[in-house]
């Protein structure tokens, strides 16, 4: 199997999910998204959003978003222990937490970002921004991320002492943003927060995977 692996957000999340995971080998293909190359035709005929990253299976079948890819990856990894739980209960608390950081945080943190009109000419055309959305959405972030500090008292990771693919989810997809556009996440003041994310930033994975994959991966 093949992984379309690309620097940014989303295919870092699955860099990170595959290292902290294990048991896995594929090739991989590194798509150049700063001249756009996942939106040329040769890339959509892959993936026809034009998206990364994506993840085509031996049988010639593809998935292309981040949680299939990873719970897949997570189903067929050799060894190891399930970064989605081993019960139904762990599972259904990992799901809920990934989806909880998904839709409160990260989705809006790259909204905010794709809305502000300097992204323009790195886009071309293929997303429109509304820059008079971004301070709501900025507010609303801000709420979200007041509530998670409170949310994390007495805890380690999002699933209490049980990291998972939330864990790997939530970071993999911010890290990048946190570092070169949404540095505001981080200011002092949800000690909580700080915390888990310092704790996350030391997890030897996490330095690893800011780094696109090289042609063949066994992990």
């Amino acid at each position: 199997m093949k992984f379309f692996d690309a620097p940014a957000p989303n295919p870092m999340a699955v860099r990170l999910f595959v290292l902290e995971r294990g048991g896995l080998a594929f090739d991989v293909e590194t798509v150049d998204i700063m001249s756009l190359q996942n939106r040329r035709l040769a890339y959509r005929a892959i993936n026809p959003r034009g998206e990364v990253p994506a993840l085509q299976l031996d049988d010639g079948t593809v998935l292309t978003e981040t949680t299939a890819i990873c719970e897949y990856f997570d189903e067929i990894a050799q060894g190891g222990v399930s970064l989605f739980g081993d019960t139904p209960a762990q599972r259904a608390e990992t799901r809920m937490w990934l989806r909880r950081m998904d839709l409160e945080i990260c989705q809006p943190v790259i909204a905010w970002y794709r809305n502000d009109p300097a992204t323009l000419d790195f886009y071309k055309g293929n997303r429109l921004p509304t820059p008079e959305a971004r301070v709501n959405q900025k507010v609303a972030i801000n709420q979200a991320l007041n509530l998670l500090d409170d949310q994390l008292e007495g805890k380690t990771w999002l699933c209490g002492d049980r990291f998972s693919a939330a864990d790997v989810h939530f970071y993999g997809l911010m890290k990048m943003m946190s570092m070169h556009v949404s540095e505001w996440m981080l200011l002092p003041g949800r000690e909580n927060f700080l915390a888990y994310w310092k704790r996350l930033d030391e997890r030897e994975a996490s330095q690893k995977a800011l780094q696109n994959f090289p042609a063949k991966v066994v992990v």
